[in-house]
């Protein structure tokens, strides 16, 4: 994870932008959901992240998990 990552995930530094078209509430994006949500796989915690730092506390690298 870089540095820049840590710091969207913390909420400390959020930026970018998003541009969709919907049809229905099914269809929105998270991050128009959410306020301060620019990117939801950069700024939000997901599955894959927690593996990530289960691996890193476990020593295990990403793949072995």
């Amino acid at each position: 994870m870089k540095f820049l990552d840590l710091l969207a995930k913390l909420g400390i530094l959020r930026f970018g932008t998003k541009k969709a078209v919907w049809k229905s509430g099914k269809d929105l994006p998270e991050e128009f959901l959410m306020d301060d949500v620019y990117n939801a796989k950069r700024d939000l915690i997901n599955k894959e992240d927690i593996q990530s730092a289960k691996g890193a506390l476990t020593g295990k690298k990403k793949d072995q998990v």
